[in-house]
């Protein structure tokens, strides 16, 4: 592995983190821009996110004990590069297109999880801007420019080519000498609630003010911001610190005080905190599983969205529920995280 000063690091760190954010925007703009649905449209939905968010799991153990994380990133971009192709095909695509997302994501997060140090404040880097892909696709998505139809695939083909070249660390692979006890299958299944509670209230929680477009860009940012600063302060203060007092801080704001764009927009970024947290607490538990961690993670996002796909999430705007199962989700997190010494001594 090479060496890991940041100076060295950056243009990998930064050329994944400028990817996640096309990708997102890409797959975005054309899922809501250009594919014209003509049947339920909870059923693409289910089907584009079922795919890209749970398959990213055994993508993710495929990559743990074979496959090259660098060419399942690359393999992603050419895919949802494809997808373009087929835009009058809607299944065709929805199913190239969420292969592709599912293949980047977990790829250029096996191999962020490969470097040895500061892991939480590179995966935060990597993960925080897809938000603001999104965020770029909902704007190209109302001007319906035809132009993007050429462009995404032509800036993902160029992508795809740098990321071949560019210098990345060493995934080095260490073979797994016995099962993980029955223990850390429980521990992991409860690191995922307050990840799926992140992704339902994330979804759910209402922000009367956003259609101001400025308050809406600051917002963006701040959720972004709120993962980059989660997962440094993490490497300095540890998991514990970090992630239960980002939630405790944003239970409160998120839950009574949405509708107060400052506080809200400081509870949503606190509430980011937990991103790169739970992403590392899962990560501890099975260190030689790298890929597998990435995807449990985005599994339980899946999860989290289930109500707000299928239109069952009126339960979510009374701001006691949102400040209970928040809440709830706090003291899941403090007890597993707490209650196993692999948080506070195990370096990886």
């Amino acid at each position: 592995m090479y060496s890991d000063k940041f100076s060295q690091i950056t243009p990998f760190i930064t050329t994944y983190a400028i990817a996640h954010l096309l990708v997102d925007a890409a797959c975005a703009f054309l899922f809501f821009g250009i594919l014209e649905f003509s049947g339920n449209i909870i059923l693409f939905m289910l089907l584009y996110n079922g795919i890209a968010f749970v398959l990213q799991a055994p993508f993710g153990y495929l990559i743990d004990k074979a496959l090259n994380p660098k060419l399942a990133a690359i393999v992603g971009l050419l895919f949802i590069a494809l997808s373009f192709l087929f835009w009058s095909k809607i299944y065709t695509a929805l199913i190239i297109v969420s292969i592709g997302n599912a293949l980047f994501h977990v790829g250029g997060g096996s191999l962020i999880l490969s470097l040895k140090e500061k892991k939480a404040t590179f995966s935060g880097i990597y993960v925080a801007p897809g938000g603001i892909g999104l965020a770029l696709s909902s704007f190209l998505s109302i001007s319906r420019v035809e132009i993007n139809l050429i462009l995404f695939p032509f800036i993902l083909l160029v992508l795809s080519s740098i990321l071949y070249f560019i210098k990345t660390p060493n995934f080095n692979r260490t073979v797994e000498r016995k099962r993980m006890p029955n223990y850390s299958v429980l521990i992991v299944a409860l690191i995922m609630i307050p990840i799926a509670v992140r992704s339902l209230i994330g979804l759910s929680i209402e922000f009367p003010w956003k259609e101001n477009q400025y308050l809406f860009m600051i917002l963006i940012a701040a959720l972004a911001l709120g993962k980059v600063f989660g997962g440094i302060l993490a490497d300095k203060y540890g998991l514990i610190k970090i992630g239960i007092g980002g939630l405790l801080l944003s239970v409160p704001l998120l839950a009574f005080y949405s509708s107060i764009p400052l506080l809200a927009i400081l509870g949503a970024f606190v509430f980011n905190f937990t991103m790169p947290v739970t992403l590392i607490a899962i990560l501890r538990v099975m260190p030689q599983n790298r890929g597998l961690s990435f995807g449990l993670t985005t599994a339980a996002l899946f999860i989290g969205s289930l109500p707000t796909i299928i239109g069952n999430d009126m339960w979510l705007k009374n701001d006691f529920v949102v400040f209970s199962i928040t809440l709830l989700a706090t003291i899941v997190l403090f007890v597993v995280l707490t209650s196993n010494k692999r948080f506070k001594t195990i370096k990886i």
